[in-house]
């Protein structure tokens, strides 16, 4: 199980459990642009928060979640979250998703490292074996960032789920196994390296 609270703890980002201050921040984010963010589920609408982070809470609750905020490590500004989602605990697996930035974050350093953080923890903490995510079938960009990651995929679930614009939605399947992770793990540190470079970054902060 996860121990509460848990953080994790990189170079240019740090992940935070969430918690309800947290809320309004994160709705700043997603209501300055909206259209970011169609082909998530990143709540834009009060309806849509309420019912988000009430799964959210929910589901860590019950064990079965372990939500994160994303923040820059050095400032401490909020900057997006992620979670592990339908954790099975019996088969050590689970999902990685609801991931959303702050687009001006978007293909930097902070997704490369919030993902490099969240996968060395369930792999080589809690010996997981498998790690899936999932996208819409439409968000061809999200695909194209998973692959970059260095998943697998694996297939489409036609007509899998009902999103928040009411479109019914084929849903693309990727997965890292604790058989991939020593190449994904190599590969991710050497994009971070190129994405922290990119930014003038001294490498032997924090």
């Amino acid at each position: 199980m996860i121990a509460h609270p848990l953080t994790l703890c990189g170079r240019f980002v740090r992940l935070e459990p969430l918690e309800p201050e947290h809320i309004a921040p994160l709705m700043a984010i997603a209501q300055a642009t909206p259209e970011a963010f169609v082909y998530t589920s990143t709540p834009v609408t009060e309806a849509q928060r309420d019912a988000y982070f009430d799964k959210a809470f929910g589901d860590r609750t019950c064990g079965e979640a372990y939500p994160f905020v994303i923040k820059e490590a050095l400032t401490g500004r909020l900057i997006g979250t992620s979670r592990y989602a339908d954790i099975r605990w019996q088969h050590r697996n689970c999902e990685l998703g609801y991931t959303w930035l702050d687009p001006r974050y978007q293909g930097g350093a902070a997704n490369v490292e919030s993902k490099y953080l969240m996968l060395k923890y369930l792999f080589e903490e809690q010996d997981f074996l498998r790690v899936q995510l999932h996208t819409d079938a439409r968000n061809l960009r999200s695909q194209e960032a998973i692959r970059r990651l260095g998943a697998v995929y694996e297939g489409v679930l036609r007509r899998h789920m009902i999103a928040k614009d009411d479109f019914i939605r084929d849903t693309v399947v990727f997965a890292i196994t604790d058989l991939d992770w020593p190449s994904v793990k190599a590969q991710l540190a050497a994009r971070l390296e190129v994405k922290l470079a990119a930014l003038h970054w001294n490498a032997s902060a924090g």
